[in-house]
């Protein structure tokens, strides 16, 4: 096993959402053992992005034909999964790395090799100011404001650091690493959270450094 501690460079604010409270939208929180309220990146999102991203990277280098993402090309967003995955096996560096769901004809919940766990500002909460914006819902059709929708928002500051792990259960061959190190940084020209069309999300990646100290890359 081995365990890469990532930090991702925020260049722009950042929103995930939180509770809703009326016209206030704020981010997502977490609690710390001493019951603080801080906030947070879930590992459930930064493991879909990534995915979504293999995925792309290996259907345009490898032609692979799954969808285990959605099928973004049908009307009902098929999951797709090819005969390997059918048969029980991994198929491709995506699914033994991120694992497969459980779903009809993919033969049976299987994990992959990375384990992904939130990621928290790397300065502690206390030195995150968090930003409050409003703005006013936009009629997507007429491309005008929608009267009475006037509502507010939380968001985390541009230059915040987030720091997290990715668990690595077993070995990683070189394809799979290439794999896992492109969808990482894909990830970080996508962007995360809320608002990206409103220029929010926007990250770069910065330290990577194993537990054995080394350091992959960094800013």
């Amino acid at each position: 096993m081995e365990i890469w501690t990532i930090d991702l460079c925020f260049i722009s604010p950042f929103h995930t959402t939180g509770n809703n409270m009326g016209s206030f939208i704020q981010i997502a929180r977490s609690q710390d053992r001493k019951g603080n309220s801080i906030p947070y990146i879930p590992a459930t999102h930064l493991k879909g992005v990534m995915r979504c991203e293999a995925e792309r990277i290996m259907r345009g280098s490898a032609g692979i034909s799954c969808f285990i993402t959605g099928n973004p090309y049908s009307t009902d967003h098929e999951i797709m999964v090819c005969d390997e995955v059918k048969a029980g096996g991994y198929g491709c560096p995506v699914c033994s790395l991120f694992g497969v769901p459980n779903i009809d004809g993919g033969g049976g919940f299987r994990e992959g090799k990375l384990r992904f766990l939130d990621f928290y500002p790397s300065k502690g909460k206390e030195e995150v100011n968090i930003l409050r914006r409003s703005h006013v819902m936009i009629n997507r059709e007429f491309q005008v404001k929608e009267e009475h929708a006037l509502y507010s928002e939380e968001a985390i500051p541009s230059g915040t650091i987030f720091t997290g792990d990715i668990i690595i259960r077993t070995g990683l061959t070189d394809e799979e690493k290439r794999v896992f190190l492109a969808s990482l940084h894909t990830m970080a020209c996508y962007g995360l959270g809320k608002n990206r069309s409103r220029g929010f999300g926007a990250l770069k990646i910065g330290e990577i450094k194993k537990s054995d100290g080394t350091v992959i890359s960094e800013v």
